[in-house]
């Protein structure tokens, strides 16, 4: 970062928000430069991960906008996150881009520190993709160039937590394969994920044998609600209220029959 155009002194505090305030201040110029063609290719090579879908795409962005966790989509959404994740380091990588961590002002204020990548990146390109990418696609004259290296993320450690661990499919074998059952446990009430959405996780990491018909015919309902390209998701009105019930809570219960 260019700490000559910031006034330097002994109170990390101070500096941290002077660095902020300058970082917020270069965004905002570089997003009146955005290349809007190049944010539109960048979409579609997310859409095309989706086998085309435009309307499930435009669903898993504002699920991870929102922290939702979709249990017939995880794969997908595992794809979506691992695209942005590449993404964003290829286009920012160390020492292009700084965040500041007002939330623990006893550490040492660090704005390229590694640590900071784990509460910024993931809260980034799920919270605020569209300003990512758009702060990628900023094109401006040569000698304004240097800009593009002093780019400004807010981080968040909460939410950067809750989509590692909801959206990253290496995560979630990791999670299965490593941690005890109350860990476990612990894990998915501090991510609000229930005991449905447990199982479904189970049934796409360690799944033996195939999935049950009633669930591989209600996803594909779903699928195909989406790209009717309606605003209106849940209740289908064509769907028993039992079937609406799993596809809003997902398939499984404590009573019920878990997957092999």
């Amino acid at each position: 970062m260019t700490t000559t155009m910031i006034n330097n002194n002994n109170d990390n505090s101070s500096y941290a928000e002077r660095c902020a305030s300058f970082g917020s201040n270069v965004n905002s110029f570089l997003l009146k430069h955005q290349d809007k063609s190049f944010i539109e290719k960048m979409i579609e090579e997310q859409v095309e991960l989706l086998e085309g879908n435009r309307d499930l795409y435009n669903r898993i962005d504002n699920n991870m906008k929102n922290g939702v966790f979709d249990p017939f989509f995880i794969r997908e959404h595992g794809e979506i996150y691992t695209w942005r994740k590449t993404f964003f380091i290829k286009n920012f990588p160390n020492g292009f881009w700084y965040t500041v961590d007002f939330n623990n002002e006893e550490l040492p204020f660090d704005p390229q520190g590694d640590a900071f990548k784990l509460i910024t990146i993931p809260y980034q390109i799920t919270r605020y993709f569209d300003r990512v990418m758009a702060l990628a696609s900023a094109k401006v004259d040569t000698d304004l160039n240097w800009l593009k290296s002093q780019i400004y993320f807010e981080n968040d450690l909460k939410h950067s937590f809750e989509a590692e661990n909801t959206y990253t499919w290496e995560q979630m074998t990791i999670t299965m394969d490593e941690l005890e059952d109350g860990e476990l446990q612990k894990l998915f009430k501090d991510i609000g994920i229930g005991f449905s959405e447990v199982a479904h996780i189970i049934a796409e990491v360690h799944q033996t044998g195939p999935k049950k018909l009633e669930e591989m015919t209600l996803k594909a309902v779903l699928l195909r609600h989406i790209s009717s390209g309606s605003t209106d998701f849940l209740p289908l009105d064509y769907l028993p209220t039992s079937m609406n019930k799993k596809a809003a809570n997902g398939m499984y219960d404590v009573e019920g029959k878990t997957p092999d």
